[in-house]
């Protein structure tokens, strides 16, 4: 990495203990040798289930890999599952969660038929860390929750590139925030909690007070710190869906960053992904999927909306994953994704699942004539000690926008970071917020520091990763369950007189899932399944075609039916086969009636 990050270590920040050593070897944060070793471990323990395969390299020269998870026989056209992880920087932790699926399936494979069952006859291919140059920042000194991981532009277009990275000004060891006092700043101390900062609002009578901006030197002396930072690409603005073209974070060009590129050549030869789970920022299962107009396009961005009968489809999936797993509501924008390029190019089933964020719903604590929001503990006052150099009374001076509680203020909706604060006082994970402190910067003057630690708002508590990831795991099984797959039924030869017979049968679906999405259909970005009735040398077809191909075959029952008129061939000499990428591979020889 560079100066931003500093030399990599192993980071010892921890917001809270866990249950048990055993948990935290499986669900501890893993860097790029830690993250090989376990993988190349699974595959070890498992050589029968699991594969190491791979997927490409990221721009700073570090292995994109899968495993591929398949009990019985690698049979031609069985359906796959891809399951993604940390493909946003700062999501760590999730490499570790999409592991721990890894790593239960596979011990249950032997004891638990439902598991063998669904293993020998389904693939699962887990990437565990798409941004792998991003997720090296999380064991960095000092400590810096990096999004970018791509080359960098010149961002305040002086002429120099990258002169202005977030640095460890207060030498404390993390990268946090600072509030700069400047009357023209767009900030204000929040006036329910003086730890937060908030957007000044005008139409109300607010003033800003200070700038907010990340932690750094001003080492242009342009007066603004941390302006031009060394990497500007996030790896997940870079996909072809919708990407933006001079957007501040898209990239040079679409798939321009390795690990993009890499990951869309891995889903385009793997033909048999049916379904794809990411683990990121985004999320379709907690708010429902926004459709497009009654009108269809022949193109769409999933962002302004899918067609309808993917939409209901996609509300299912979430419903029956939120019944068992674990997800919250995350970030609608997808704008260059990965996963708005699976869905709507590839044609693909995508479930966006944010695993973990911060609660907001804490309840307030109770006030005995205060109106602050910190949580009273026993033999403490609701009011936080004032510590040296704390920032509450810095900014709160005439003209500043911290005024004075006047009544009726209690009324006012707490900010979203005042929410995560509530529940940062009531569990005990005072580690997760950076009291903010004066300090004497060396450019800017007087300043202060704090704010929310790095990664303190996406990781989860140690505690409670096993129980999501247990949970997961169980909500896993069920996608994989739901995957199309397709068999031939009712194949039956009625015999006409005259040498000659007829022919039924039909393709069925009892999945949940259709075979394709509307978008893959429009698309045609999914093979469609082939059906096929081989005749003998010296045979006849009367009536009907050779082959037929079925683009779409709906699920949970969805059938179509298929008749033949054949001359000069016994029912025992003919066969109906269907092959299919990603739905299964069959023949049968017609049942004389």
């Amino acid at each position: 990495m560079t100066t931003i990050i500093g030399i990599a270590s192993i980071c010892a920040l921890t917001f809270a203990p866990i249950a048990s050593g055993q948990e935290r070897a499986r669900l501890r944060n893993l860097d790029q040798r830690d993250l090989q070793l376990e993988m190349t471990r699974l595959a070890t323990e498992h050589p029968t289930l699991v594969t190491v395969i791979p997927v490409g390299e990221s721009r700073g020269k570090r292995r994109i890999e899968a495993l591929r998870v398949a009990g019985g026989e690698l049979s031609v056209g069985r359906p796959a599952l891809l399951i993604v992880a940390n493909i946003d920087g700062p999501l760590v932790w999730t490499s570790a969660l999409a592991l721990d699926h890894v790593r239960e399936l596979t011990s249950r494979y032997s004891t638990d038929a439902r598991v063998k069952a669904l293993l020998d006859t389904t693939t699962l291919y887990v990437i565990p860390r798409v941004d792998a140059d991003a997720a090296e920042a999380r064991f960095a000194t000092p400590l810096y929750e990096e999004t970018a991981s791509g080359p960098g532009i010149d961002d305040d277009r002086d002429g120099r590139q990258g002169e202005d990275p977030p640095s460890d000004v207060d030498d404390d060891g993390k990268i946090a925030w600072m509030r700069v006092p400047d009357p023209l700043g767009e900030w204000m101390v929040d006036p329910l909690d003086a730890r937060v900062s908030i957007k000044a609002d005008r139409a109300k009578g607010q003033r800003g007070a200070f700038k907010l901006v990340r932690e750094g030197r001003d080492g242009d002396k342009d007066g603004t710190a941390s302006e031009d930072r060394p990497f500007d690409t996030v790896l997940n603005r870079n996909f072809p869906q919708g990407w933006i073209e001079h957007g501040a974070n898209s990239g040079r060009f679409a798939t321009d960053e390795p690990g993009a590129r890499a990951l869309c050549d891995f889903v385009l030869l793997h033909k048999d992904i049916t379904l794809v789970l990411t683990y990121g920022a985004l999320d379709n299962v907690v708010d429902k999927p926004k459709t497009e107009g009654k009108t269809p396009r022949l193109s769409t961005n999933p962002a302004e909306g899918i067609p309808e009968g993917d939409a209901l489809v996609l509300a299912e999936l979430g419903k029956r994953f939120t019944a068992v797993g674990r997800a919250v509501k995350g970030d609608g924008k997808d704008a260059g994704t990965f996963q708005a390029w699976a869905q709507a190019q590839r044609g693909l089933w995508t479930v966006n699942v944010n695993p973990w964020s911060m609660p907001l719903d804490e309840a307030a604590p109770k006030k005995d004539g205060d109106s602050t929001t910190t949580p009273k503990k026993d033999g403490e006052s609701n009011t936080p000690a004032k510590k040296e150099g704390d920032t509450a009374p810095t900014l709160e001076k005439e003209g500043d926008t911290a005024a004075p509680r006047k009544k009726g203020d209690d009324k006012e909706t707490p900010s979203d970071d005042s929410k995560r604060l509530r529940w940062i006082d009531a569990k005990d994970e005072s580690a997760r917020f950076i009291a903010w402190k004066k300090f004497a910067h060396p450019e800017l003057g007087e300043v202060e520091i704090g704010g929310f630690a790095p990664y303190a708002t996406v990781e989860p508590p140690d505690a409670d990763r096993a129980e999501i990831a247990s949970k997961n795991t169980e909500a896993v099984l069920q996608l994989a369950e739901s995957l199309p797959r397709a068999r031939l039924v009712d194949v039956t030869a009625t015999d006409l007189g005259a040498g000659l017979w007829q022919i039924e049968g039909a393709l069925a679906n009892d999945s949940m899932l259709p075979y394709a999405s509307a978008l893959a259909v429009r698309t045609e970005g999914v093979r469609p399944v082939r059906v096929a009735l081989a005749l003998p040398n010296g045979a006849t077809l009367l009536a009907g075609n050779k082959q037929e191909l079925v683009r779409d075959l709906p699920g949970s029952g969805g059938r179509k039916e298929f008749r033949w008129i054949v001359r000069g061939a016994a029912p025992s000499a003919l066969t109906v086969s269907i092959d299919s990428d990603g739905m299964g591979a069959a023949s049968v020889i017609p049942e004389v009636k």
